[in-house]
């Protein structure tokens, strides 16, 4: 009996000790719900999607988190589409982004933005970070955390499964958001499946022909290539289309030491790399920086970017938007499900909660 009664405190304590840790860790995890483009928000809000609701996947990396609204899609054309770029998104985090959703929706069509594509694989802690600490507990994200190729060190794994061994410190850091228990609604005003509604205006205003020919060759590095091929062996496998894109970006700052001249984001040279990947495994890429789909558009640099030539803000990121639901509508023959009430209520709902939005921020449809 006390043999019983000695294992049954074990476990109790067990219990308990579990218990805790997790609660600190809730309390102690950064929740990021200030930012306007918020990474926790829209990945924690893809779980709370109806199971089999979202037929299309949007993945790469703040291009697309900021140029790409799903509402306006639905809106125009019914496709129910879910923006899941964030921040400094590698191609290696697309990857595992895309097998981890894939479980909770039966996705017919995947989009990605291949900005990312010709990026460092590292990714900074905080984006990192802000993509494992929302994900749910699981196979592919043991298996992420445990990829070399994604260049976690070592040192830091094992915080990536107990981020609380990361953030214990933040005692002082603590504010009342992190103590509330749930912060749903909080993340649900940050994101509109997936979409964000940024009015910031700052016009780009260097050489408007930055896609012009540079006899220039580039290449991707030999692990974005890597992860390239994963995700079109991934598609094969599971039967799902997928489609290539760039959001228009330009420039992503300027060369204080050159006379202030931009460092061009987008080249010519990078557009011609992709078209030539993505037709050899028989998929669609589509150039949105090129200047006849710049004019097919009517997209207007002026107006049309929220920081001078690298992210777009709501108006151009809306002009992307219909021609990319046009294109899915009557190409890909995405079904549309306005007609679905089991779908289109809640999609209503968010639509509502949009058009509340830009109507609260002064913006004209």
């Amino acid at each position: 009996m006390n043999i019983k009664n000695k294992v049954l405190k074990v476990i109790v304590f067990f219990i308990i000790g579990i218990l805790i840790f997790q609660i600190l860790t809730y309390i102690f995890v950064p929740k990021w719900i200030n930012s306007l483009d918020s990474p926790p928000s829209r990945i924690k809000s893809y779980y709370k999607e109806k199971k089999n609701s979202i037929d299309v996947l949007m993945v790469g990396n703040s291009d697309l988190s900021e140029g790409y609204s799903p509402i306006l899609v639905w809106k125009n054309y019914g496709i129910t589409s879910y923006n899941l770029g964030t921040q400094k998104q590698s191609i290696g985090f697309s990857y595992y982004m895309i097998k981890e959703a894939i479980k909770y929706q039966d996705i017919k069509m995947i989009v990605m933005d291949m900005d990312s594509a010709f990026t460092a694989p590292k990714v900074p802690e905080t984006r990192s970070r802000q993509f494992f600490d929302n994900i749910r507990l699981g196979k592919e994200k043991f298996e992420a955390i445990n990829d070399s190729k994604l260049k976690i060190e070592d040192k830091d794994r094992l915080s990536y499964f107990f981020p609380l061994l990361r953030f214990h410190t933040r005692w002082n850091e603590l504010k009342e958001e992190d103590f509330k228990k749930s912060l749903e609604d909080e993340y649900q005003k940050l994101s509109y499946k997936g979409g964000v509604v940024i009015t910031d205006v700052e016009p780009y205003v260097y050489d408007k022909n930055y896609m012009k020919e540079r006899n220039k060759k580039v290449e991707m590095n030999e692990i974005n290539l890597y992860y390239m091929n994963k995700i079109f062996e991934l598609c094969r496998e599971k039967n799902i289309k997928l489609l290539c894109i760039e959001i228009p970006s330009a420039t992503n700052g300027v060369d204080k030491k050159n006379n202030n001249s931009p460092f061009y984001n987008w080249t010519l040279a990078k557009s011609k790399y992709v078209d030539e990947l993505t037709k050899k495994y028989g998929v669609e890429f589509i150039d949105f920086n090129l200047p006849e789909n710049i004019e097919k558009i009517n997209f207007d640099w002026s107006k049309d970017s929220s920081d001078g030539g690298n992210h777009l803000n709501i108006y151009g990121a809306e002009k992307v938007s219909e021609y990319i639901g046009k294109v899915l509508s009557e190409k890909y023959n995405l079904k549309d499900h306005r007609n679905d009430n089991e779908i289109a209520l809640n999609w209503n709902e968010t639509e509502k909660k949009y058009e509340d939005r830009k109507i609260e921020l002064h913006i004209d449809n």
